[in-house]
């Protein structure tokens, strides 16, 4: 299972990793894509850094924690995916649901989910267990 676990949160860092290409350089394609339009040059420079960061700390802490096998690079993942989850929480308690914001979140779900597995397989079983 340890190994399994390694594989797909290497395959979350590879897709993080092809998440920052569009934030980066599409930047045009993300208002029909994402809901996402920069108007001007310091709005263009922030999805790069902001959006764009994100993916990019989120595919390196993720590749880190596959390499190594270590749980404190997938607490840093854990807590990036989760910050990400949390901005959607708020922003639907606040404009309330609509359908767009139900698949990001059910992936942001999966993914907090499947990185809590690699580290439970990846720790020190209680006794017993």
């Amino acid at each position: 299972m340890p190994f399994i676990m390694r594989i797909v949160v290497g395959l979350i860092g590879i897709m993080a990793l092809l998440g920052v290409n569009p934030h980066w350089f599409k930047l045009d394609d993300l208002a029909s894509e994402r809901g996402i339009e920069a108007i001007s040059a310091i709005g263009r420079a922030n999805v790069r850094a902001d959006v764009g960061g994100l993916f990019l700390a989120i595919a390196i802490f993720a590749l880190l924690a596959a390499a190594k096998q270590s749980r404190t690079w997938l607490l840093a993942v854990t807590l990036l995916v989760g910050s990400a989850l949390l901005g959607r929480v708020v922003s639907v308690a606040i404009d309330g649901y609509v359908a767009a914001v139900g698949p990001p979140m059910a992936t942001e779900t999966a993914i907090i989910a499947i990185l809590i597995l690699a580290y439970w397989s990846w720790g020190k079983k209680p006794e017993g267990l």
